[in-house]
């Protein structure tokens, strides 16, 4: 007897190796995703702006890489003894207006080393509504705590959200012709946006990302969000929260990646990876001991067997 509707998957007409370059924008989701394959020692980058929850939080975080002439104190203000940017996450924030300016740069950086270097982009959206800045009519990545009478919310049309999308999309491709483009919707729910107003978000993302795949060809689309809400489909596997994934369910995803991303030889040489990376994390009781001197030159061994194997430095 069947107890769930489990999503079977098929492998795409792609692999992702550990010689490929991994590059992952979007939501809090696109950030675990990453993790894992951080984890497994692929060549990635995740978020450089830091997350980033709608479209054309995204899609301006590409225009801000692509545009030489772009100034990093546009839509840069100081709040609360912070100086903050309207187009990037907190994390990126200062007290030192030049730290910020300098972690602006740097995020730009990085984000066109990847655009034009990523064999595989990973973009992942979290939700359609978006908040708007009174003050000078611009749509804002993050809010940053500044009072709420500064910003109106909006939801995004399906066409809007199409065409950023899109522009998104042929930006990418229009400096890195060869990249894949893996689109994925966040299973996280927005429930503060109302739960009605969620699904409707979700579904307007939804439509928008099927839109898009259907229309160019080296875009593709991971059911993250049919694998946690569909097949799993049970509060427990969540967060206390009852909105975040559990590591459970998290883990279980990562297993559809492997499935669907991976040929055979990737596939052991992560069972290799993951058995040298837990022997790395184990800690002794006295790390200067017989015993724990052997094991550490054994761990070396096989780090050196792996890595000549496959002709690639990992650790």
């Amino acid at each position: 007897m069947d107890f769930r509707t489990e999503l079977k998957l098929k492998p795409y007409d792609f692999t992702i190796s550990l010689n490929d370059r991994l590059f992952f924008l979007g939501s809090c989701f696109a950030e675990n995703l990453g993790s894992y394959f951080d984890e497994y020692k692929f060549k990635s980058t995740i978020n450089p702006f830091g997350i980033l929850y709608h479209p054309l939080a995204v899609k301006k975080s590409v225009e801000i890489a692509l545009d030489k002439s772009f100034n990093p104190l546009e839509s840069a203000f100081y709040f609360n003894g912070i100086w903050s940017h309207l187009d990037a996450h907190s994390k990126l924030s200062s007290p030192n207006k030049n730290d910020l300016i300098h972690a602006i740069q740097q995020a730009k950086v990085k984000t066109i080393d990847n655009i034009k270097n990523a064999n595989v982009i990973f973009i992942t959206l979290g939700t359609a509504w978006v908040y708007r800045y009174i003050e000078n009519n611009q749509i804002v990545a993050n809010c940053h705590k500044l009072p709420q009478q500064y910003f109106k919310k909006e939801l995004l049309s399906l066409e809007e959200t199409q065409k950023s999308l899109s522009d998104t999309a042929n930006q990418i491709l229009k400096v890195n012709p060869d990249v894949k483009i893996v689109f994925t919707l966040s299973p996280v729910r927005h429930l503060k946006d109302g739960f009605i107003n969620n699904q409707v978000s979700k579904s307007t993302l939804h439509i928008g990302i099927q839109s898009i795949v259907k229309k160019i060809d080296q875009a593709f689309y991971f059911p993250s969000y049919e694998l946690l809400l569909d097949d799993l489909r049970d509060y427990r596997f969540f967060k206390n929260d009852k909105v975040h994934p559990s590591d459970l369910a998290l883990d279980y995803i990562w297993s559809k990646v492997i499935d669907t991303f991976f040929d055979d030889i990737t596939k052991s040489t992560l069972i290799e990876v993951e058995k040298i990376s837990k022997r790395l994390n184990h800690r002794f009781f006295d790390s200067e001991s017989e015993a724990a001197q052997k094991f550490k030159q054994k761990t070396q061994k096989l780090i050196q067997e792996l890595e000549t194997k496959i002709s690639l430095k990992l650790f």
